[in-house]
């Protein structure tokens, strides 16, 4: 028998007059490996209790093997584990269950192709026996006691090079419920035009400028032309070519409009779009 086999042996002995299906030769298997995985047998059935005269043991407890059903109880460093097996039609559904946190894993076998025989050594019981092994041992065991499974090591893998700030920032930008600081670059409160630089004691001066960037209160028709709005929005066919001067400071004459026409862009609405109650009552 091999060496990484050890202890087989000896359970299957102690439960080879119980085995009486196919069904219980794969639970006795699951029992070995959970025993070799450091797992002490508390016992049957499904209570979530620990208590102080549970006393953990290395064989299968009597009766085991009885229903159709199987539930075992399992103690691991102190926390309580509960394994369930269920017989469908061609296959066998086992879970591990762990009561402190409700964290649970689940496999399942197709008992006719895995299990050959009831009597004999573990070739002639269970064929592909190490690929049952390695499927109880990866994902019924390791998933629950370490919380080490294919899921969770995908989703928390990372590209070289990729940094816990980065994280962080794709996280702040996919969430728009989280709660913290404002983005930087963007203060909020402020529009996407607002200038960090820009001295807050200095609003308005440029309005007094004629040299400013802006122009001040001097129209210019050369001046800058940067986004357009929607001047004529909510108007049916919107305003005329050459109503509005370019560069002209001039509020909107209709409502903002939901869908900007082509080659505008919607800005955020101007200091009356909140209107006073009443405003739409002719009577008052």
């Amino acid at each position: 028998m091999a060496c990484g086999l050890f202890g087989w042996e000896l359970i299957y002995r102690l439960v080879e007059r119980d085995i009486t299906k196919k069904e219980d030769v794969l639970i006795a298997l699951t029992h070995w490996c959970c025993i070799k995985f450091g797992f002490k047998c508390i016992g049957l059935g499904d209570s979530k209790t620990l208590t102080e005269s549970d006393v953990g043991r290395e064989a299968l407890p009597d009766g085991w093997s009885v229903t159709e059903t199987y539930a075992l109880r399992y103690v691991h460093n102190n926390s309580l584990y509960i394994l369930k097996g269920v017989k469908t039609e061609a296959d066998i559904l086992l879970n591990l269950l762990r009561v402190s946190d409700l964290s649970v894993s689940m496999i399942h076998f197709k008992v006719e192709d895995v299990v050959q025989n009831l009597k004999g050594d573990i070739e002639a019981l269970i064929p592909s026996y190490r690929d049952v092994i390695r499927t109880i041992q990866k994902e019924l065991l390791e998933p629950v006691v370490t919380g080490m499974n294919k899921e969770a090591t995908t989703q928390t893998t990372q590209p070289a090079g990729f940094t816990d700030r980065e994280t962080r920032h794709s996280q702040d930008e996919r969430d728009p419920l989280l709660i913290g600081q404002p983005r930087r670059g963007i203060r909020a409160g402020f529009d996407h035009n607002w200038d960090p630089n820009r001295d807050p004691l200095a609003i308005g001066r440029s309005d007094l400028d004629p040299f400013s960037p802006g122009g001040g209160m001097i129209f210019s028709p050369f001046g800058r032309r940067g986004r357009m709005e929607d001047l004529g929005a909510g108007i049916p066919g919107g305003l005329p070519r050459g109503s509005v001067p370019p560069g002209a400071r001039f509020d909107p004459v209709g409502p903002p409009s939901a869908q900007p026409r082509r080659g505008y862009t919607r800005n955020t609405p101007d200091a009356d779009h909140l209107p006073p109650p009443g405003y739409d009552d002719m009577f008052m």
